[in-house]
């Protein structure tokens, strides 16, 4: 490059555009004369028509910086582990099936026994069992396949993300599992929102989530015996609840600090937790539990569960035959990074009475 043109480059990168920017290159025509050539590159100010991928000039030279990490997804919180009792007597066994004991009554003794008389012994006939048995169907196997291509030409950490989504997974397969087994048929415990409603079907606008359906569903697990001590709900009964100024007012409510796990305080005792995974219904939609009835509008059934007196979470149990795990290989055959999710359970109703179910109307 000769002076002239290097004293223009080095001009040039003092403007504000490039558009004047001319670049002169010495060039021999077909009958051996040297002539000027002159190049003119589009306009790269930093306006958007100027930054545009469309410019031919510019497109292969536009630089492209990625973020190292993806941005995660905004998953659902997965609490409804909280409520049921976990049994691993069957991992790493060759058992696909636990007896669980329970006791079904309270046994009344006979003290009817006179002087010098032997006693009167009881049968103590008051246990039962409850049988969690595995199928195949109970064997959750899934996994993700990344191509050699695809790792090797990624600016971010697709291994880790196939991690992080299969984890994720496994998570809310099981939280799913737990909610809809708490909607069981053989729960009868059932509170609605608005006046003298005993189905869903019968639910309308305005019939939301009230301090006092807590109230009403804490005294159906109260008059079997059984400690309120879990609410789950949705986000749209949290709305509800914040315009109700019994349930915010500090001298009624306690303490609103945010807490883990999903709990955002408690109310008579009664820790609120709110989670998107709390069943939702669409309007028309068919009821679990009340399997022959349709929801009049779109609402959520919040589950309130109890504990016995010994604080046992005898609602339900979640009985593990393979505790989730994440396997990989990679795959020379196929060119293939493999990921493996692996899980195995069986979620079971222990004690329906345990278990209340609250239906309301989001709006």
């Amino acid at each position: 490059m000769d002076a002239e043109t290097q004293d223009l480059v080095r001009s040039s990168f003092t403007k504000k555009t490039l558009s004047d920017f001319y670049i002169r290159k010495n060039q021999v025509d077909s009958e051996g004369n040297i002539q000027r050539k002159i190049y003119k590159l589009a306009d790269t100010t930093t306006s958007t028509t100027g930054m545009s991928t469309s410019t031919p000039a510019t497109k292969g030279v536009q630089g492209i910086l990625w973020f190292k990490e993806i941005i995660k997804y905004a998953e659902d919180l997965r609490r409804f582990d909280q409520a049921v009792m976990h049994n691993e007597y069957m991992v790493r066994t060759g058992a696909h099936e636990v007896m669980i004991p329970r006791a079904t009554s309270h046994l009344s003794l006979d003290y009817s026994t006179s002087e010098g008389s032997d006693r009167t012994l009881t049968e103590m006939n008051n246990i039962s069992t409850v049988a969690v048995t595995m199928s195949a169907s109970d064997f959750k196997k899934g996994g993700i396949g990344i191509s050699k291509e695809l790792a090797m030409t990624s600016m971010v950490d697709l291994v880790a993300h196939a991690r992080h989504v299969i984890t994720q997974d496994l998570a809310r397969d099981l939280d799913v599992a737990i909610a809809t087994e708490l909607q069981d048929t053989s729960v009868t415990n059932r509170v609605f929102g608005g006046s003298g409603v005993s189905d869903p079907s019968g639910l309308a606008a305005g019939d939301v989530l009230t301090t006092d359906l807590i109230a009403d569903a804490m005294e159906k697990l109260e008059s079997n015996n059984y400690i309120p001590r879990l609410l789950f709900v949705s986000p749209a009964q949290i709305k509800a609840f914040r315009k109700d100024s019994q349930f915010v007012n500090a001298s009624e409510y306690g303490s609103n600090e945010v807490v883990l796990k999903g709990e955002i305080g408690n109310y008579l005792g009664v820790r609120i937790i709110k989670t998107t995974n709390t069943p939702s219904y669409s309007a028309g939609a068919t009821d679990t539990n009340q399997n022959t009835k349709t929801w009049g509008v779109a609402g959520h059934c919040c589950i309130m569960v109890g504990t016995n007196n010994w604080d046992q979470l005898v609602a339900g149990v979640v009985a593990w035959k393979e505790k989730p795990n994440i396997d990989y290989e990679y795959n020379k055959l196929k060119s293939k990074h493999i990921f493996y999710a692996n899980q195995a359970y069986k979620v079971k109703l222990l004690e329906p009475k345990a278990v209340c179910l609250i239906k309301v109307a989001d709006a």
